[in-house]
């Protein structure tokens, strides 16, 4: 801002004293004039005025300007080189890449407004795309960047340099990292230039997409995207799912209305355990889009891999168990070792063994001999099925946290009083959902629930159903099944897609005649499913709920083995039923070792890959050896050690940077760092496409560009504009200035004041008849 600057400031005195005493004179001059009124007035004003101007012309004053010291002060040019930028906005049009280059180049040089802005600043030229470079000139520029990481570009250099007066960035705003922006309270201004006016045409769009893994047979993997079009109102698209041969698996037709995005749900039928990958496309036929860069994605869906093991004990052979083991028994990923009682503890009778025998005579038709392996008179006789070996289950229901919580996921309890078990083994159970997160689910029958014994103990607080009330009335018959409004909403209690058919089976099934019946759940269960006798006195049937970390689960019906019974479609929907029950009791339960891979939504490329280590208590483990494996979208294997994090104990933490567009599948293997014995492993996957998140948005984003600028005190223009910058960024404050000073005595136009100024006092004098 110019100023005036007096440099004889010491004589200040002196031009107050010659004003003073020049305007004495005057007064008493002009007081004894002819001159009167306004004349006389103005006359002494002129010459007062033109004396005061010479009197301070003794302290020598100077008019004193700032502006930016030439070659000293940093201007950055960032001009965005991203591939999306190889666009055009309609067929024909030069793309939005051809047109921000003639911006910046005439012929084999560089534009004027570069060269005018180089006079007065020191230029650095650089590209923002995949990574960030300085170049000489822009007259090479090419546009192949994989991204557009502009913001946190940006936030970089705008504080990075003491010098920096400005950064002019040159895009079309659809930064791939548009969530990281934050405009910090210090820094050199950026001023945007948009390159682009409007959405590419015609064209379709994968905006985003997202992986759903369901444990049911119906839909294991659903993939909800959400669809971009422009141009094409009133056309149908085909959305489809390939696997990693390529094969299509999954189609779905979309009817596009508008220009609004849309959202599309592809449903995968079948798909394998454990990390798969497929890739998304979006086709309109007969349309020539403008790219079709945008069109495809590369998804990783992880369903996990068994075997997922079920602890089952019974008080006695039953139906429900044979149905139940035949449905699970074409699932690899289900295992149900299981505990079958065929006689109780009794007590021991000499006369009804023989002499010297202490083993229950009921093992001599099954080929026992004396010892360990045969149950004696105060145990209870169970046969173990399904079992991992020889040694599994053989001291009966587990005693201690480390056999049960690192063997199981989930127990059921089928017509089995509580007396069986030990009050430690209760709470055993208790410890098991509340905090290793496992499942409990307990199947009706006339020793369970209130039968059983069950109020007043661990497991009976656990259940969803209150077993204080007894039942007074009449059995429960010709009893028909349904879903309630929870029901419906799970999608592991329905066999159909379409609802209505699902209505239909529920229909068809036949009545139930076995019903443990209570009169109310406990706060936060649900009802999924009620019984309704023939004067429709509804009953629970499944009731559910969340108990600490894990959930428990109540059948109440103790005779849905008579829907198996009906014919051979619903012995099909009943052994789907108990499949999609077992995976539900299992699915969301930890393992002993968790491996998750996670990025930044602005750094995909960036993988935080973390690895927690429970022992066979399920008690974090931070002794242990993480070794991580990767094997690259080329086949490259890469291998990396986890380091123990401090905010977590049992918590392993690695970092990888993926280079390579594609599929990528990870493996930690875990040892006992003292042991040095294998503790597992775990899998897991991810897809790294970059074009995808690069492509995704073609319209220019101006309310970023704007908000970039006006956050930081810059300005936005349009590409058009561009010639602007120079005459612009003359009058922005800089880092470093140089000051012009003129002294005001040797300007004209002091000397034209004051002959004005007397000049115009000789007039009045005249006017006023004075000499």
């Amino acid at each position: 801002m110019p100023r005036i600057l007096w440099q004889n400031t010491d004589i200040t005195w002196l031009a107050a004293v010659v004003v003073a005493l020049v305007l004495a004179l005057l007064v008493a001059g002009y007081w004894r004039s002819p001159l009167r009124g306004w004349r006389r007035l103005a006359a002494m004003l002129c010459k007062l005025t033109a004396l005061a101007l010479l009197a301070l012309c003794l302290l020598d004053p100077l008019w004193t300007q700032q502006q930016p010291k030439k070659g000293e002060n940093e201007v950055i040019v960032l001009v965005d080189n991203s591939a999306s930028l190889e666009t055009a906005e309609q067929a024909g049009d030069q793309t939005r890449a051809a047109q921000v280059a003639a911006a910046l180049k005439s012929g084999d040089a560089d534009a004027e407004w570069i060269k005018v802005l180089g006079e007065d600043f020191r230029l650095r030229l650089m590209t923002a795309g995949a990574q960030t470079r300085s170049v000489p000139h822009f007259r090479a520029l090419t546009f192949d960047g994989t991204r557009s990481d502009l913001c946190r570009t940006l936030m970089t250099l705008r504080t990075g340099g003491s010098n920096l007066a400005a950064v002019v960035v040159v895009s079309d705003g659809n930064a791939t990292d548009a969530s990281a922006w934050k405009s910090a309270g210090k820094g050199a201004p950026v001023f945007t230039v948009l390159a682009g006016k409007q959405a590419p045409t015609p064209d379709l769009a994968l905006l985003d997409a997202s992986v759903a893994v369901s444990p049911f047979e119906d839909a294991p993997i659903t993939i909800t995207t959400r669809v971009a079009a422009h141009g094409l109102n009133g056309k149908q698209g085909t959305l489809s799912a390939l696997d990693e041969k390529g094969k299509t698996i999954a189609t779905e037709k979309i009817a596009i209305s508008g220009d609004s995005p849309q959202t599309a749900r592809l449903r995968i039928p079948v798909a394998k355990p454990g990390v798969s990958f497929h890739r998304l496309e979006l086709k309109c036929d007969g349309v020539k889009e403008a790219t079709l860069a945008n069109n495809t994605r590369l998804l990783a869906a992880d369903r996990g891999t068994g075997p997922y093991r079920v602890l089952y004990i019974a008080g006695r052979p039953n139906w429900e168990y044979k149905f139940l083991r035949r449905a699970i028994a074409g699932d690899d990923d289900v295992q149900m070792p299981s505990l079958i009682r065929i006689a109780k503890r009794e007590p021991k009778f000499e006369w009804r063994g023989r002499a010297g025998e202490s083993v229950n005579p009921l093992f001599r038709g099954f080929g026992a001999k004396d010892g360990e392996e045969a149950q004696r008179y105060d145990q209870p006789v169970l046969i173990r099925l399904g079992t991992r070996d020889a040694k599994e289950l053989t001291d009966g229901f587990p005693k201690s946290s480390e056999e049960l919580f690192s063997e199981y996921r989930a127990i059921i309890i089928d017509d089995l009083e509580a007396a069986f078990f030990t009050q430690e083994q209760m709470h055993l159970i208790e410890r098991f959902v509340s905090e290793r997160g496992g499942a409990l689910l307990m199947l009706g029958g006339q020793e369970s629930f209130q039968a059983g014994g069950y109020d007043h103990t661990p497991v009976g607080r656990m259940l969803p159903v209150y077993l204080d009330r007894a039942a007074t009335g009449a059995p429960v018959l010709d009893a028909r099944f349904n879903l309630t409004r929870e029901g419906w909403l799970e999608s592991w209690m329905r066999l159909r897609t379409n609802r209505d058919e699902d209505e239909q089976r529920l229909a068809t099934m036949p009545a139930f005649h076995s019903i443990n019946q209570t009169f109310s759940i406990k706060p936060g269960a649900s009802i999924l499913a009620t019984i309704a006798d023939a004067s429709q006195t509804s009953y629970p049937a499944i009731v559910a709920q969340r108990f600490g970390e894990g959930r428990v689960g109540s059948v109440l019906v103790a005779d849905i083995w008579r829907w198996g019974m009906q014919n051979e479609d619903a012995r099909k929907d009943m052994e789907r039923t108990w499949r999609q029950l077992m995976r539900w009791l299992v699915v969301d339960v930890a393992d002993s070792i968790a491996f998750t891979a996670e990025t930044e939504p602005a750094d995909h490329e960036h993988m935080k890959l973390a690895v927690r280590v429970r022992d066979r208590s399920f008690r974090a483990q931070s002794d242990a050896i993480v070794k991580v494996e990767i094997t690259q979208p080329d086949g490259t294997k890469s291998q990396l050690f986890a380091e123990p994090s401090l905010k977590e104990a049992g918590l392993f933490e690695a970092e990888f940077f993926a280079t390579k567009p594609g599929s990528y599948r990870a493996t930690a293997s875990v040892e006992d760092a003292e042991k040095r014995t294998p503790l597992g492993s775990k899998a897991t996957g991810w897809a790294f496409d970059p074009q995808a998140d690069e492509f995704a948005h073609l319209e220019p984003d101006t309310a970023l560009m704007q908000r970039i600028a006006s956050e930081s005190g810059g300005q936005m223009l349009m590409l058009d504009e561009i010639t602007k910058l120079p005459e612009m960024l003359k009058h922005i404050r800089v880092p470093v200035e140089v000051t012009l000073a003129t002294p005001l005595w040797h300007s004209p136009w002091v000397f034209v004041a004051l002959l004005l100024l007397l000049g115009a006092e000789w007039f009045l004098r005249r006017k006023g008849g004075m000499a």
